[in-house]
């Protein structure tokens, strides 16, 4: 079963920069977009449009992002009063791929302040042949704990939390 909480753990690492990321978080990171809009005010930036969002070796794909900047208290005297990311939210089909890994969703949420990343919607995560799935997937990045969900309840059931984990072998590294 740990071997399915680590499948189930690689999702979305690029919003938050976990551990299980398999990235250098100081590396650059490449967003792309077909458009940006930044509304100061709100202290907010949008990308929407096959945005793509790379970081060495990982990638994360959505139809739309949008990044929240903390507010600064007024009188801060820095520029416009926005600080640092605060939220990242993903939606429209999103998906992340490392060199090992791969984490489909609805959406997905980076929430700084809780260390958290929640995947919702049809979440499928992949690891070499372990496949895990559920309606909700939430990362703690600091510890690294996963928990899938599924608003289906009762054994029988169709679409409940499935995960199909194959044995390590020696060959495995």
């Amino acid at each position: 079963m740990k071997r399915a909480m680590a499948v189930a753990g690689v999702a979305v690492s690029l919003l938050g920069g976990s551990a299980l990321a398999q990235t250098n978080s100081s590396a650059p990171v490449d967003i792309s977009a077909d458009e940006q809009e930044t509304i100061s005010s709100q202290c907010k930036t949008i990308f929407r449009g096959a945005v793509e969002v790379l970081q060495e070796t990982s990638r994360l794909r959505a139809a739309k992002m949008t990044l929240y900047n903390q507010k600064k208290a007024k009188g801060s005297g820095d520029g416009n009063g926005c600080g640092n990311v605060d939220r990242v939210e993903a939606e429209g089909e999103v998906f992340y791929v490392t060199p090992k890994q791969v984490v489909r969703g609805d959406r997905a949420t980076y929430d700084y302040a809780s260390n958290t990343i929640v995947v919702i919607g049809n979440v499928v995560a992949v690891q070499g042949q372990d496949v895990a799935r559920g309606d909700r997937m939430v990362v703690n990045t600091k510890t690294n704990d996963v928990r899938m969900e599924s608003t289906v309840k009762g054994a029988g059931k169709k679409n409940r939390v499935r995960a199909v984990v194959y044995p390590s072998t020696a060959d495995d590294s």
